[in-house]
């Protein structure tokens, strides 16, 4: 992609040290834009996205693993204690875990991507695609054969 920029916006001007108007056609200067931070700010979220997903698996498992998980968030108001409205509980470590990878991946990517051109037409299948997988991770009874298959392989269920 490319964006023109202009000096001398305006269609006429003075010359230095004459009091005549002369045209000036403006000459653009060519930007160079890059599709690499667009992409990095897409993908950003869905691996923030997809580690709230399996961090929300990951804490299903196991007490212990549960508390871990939560551990991340208990800065989070709420994330302990018992009012009217309760406690989240380890959904604020969920929650702080798929923050943290989310502007961690965006400002890592971006740097490295900033100069990198990518093609959105390609990128806007995967996005998709990608969304669509981490959507599904979220549904238990697609996913809990594989989470529970995985987790015994690991030696945690």
């Amino acid at each position: 992609m490319k964006r023109e920029m202009y000096l001398d916006p305006l269609p006429e001007r003075l010359e230095a040290g004459s009091s005549q108007r002369v045209a000036s056609a403006a000459a653009p200067l060519e930007e160079q834009l890059y599709s690499g931070p667009v992409v990095a700010a897409t993908l950003a979220p869905i691996l923030g996205f997809f580690t709230l997903m399996v961090s929300h698996h990951i804490s299903r498992l196991t007490k212990g693993l549960d508390q871990l998980v939560h551990s991340f968030g208990l800065w989070i108001p709420g994330a302990i204690g018992s009012g009217p409205d309760g406690s989240i509980g380890s959904y604020s470590g969920k929650e702080t875990l798929a923050l943290i990878v989310w502007g961690v991946s965006w400002v890592t990517l971006h740097f490295l991507w900033r100069r990198q051109d990518f093609s959105i037409r390609h990128w806007i299948p995967i996005f998709l695609g990608l969304l669509g997988l981490v959507t599904v991770g979220f549904f238990h009874p697609v996913i809990d054969p594989l989470v529970l298959w995985l987790a015994s392989l690991a030696g945690v269920a």
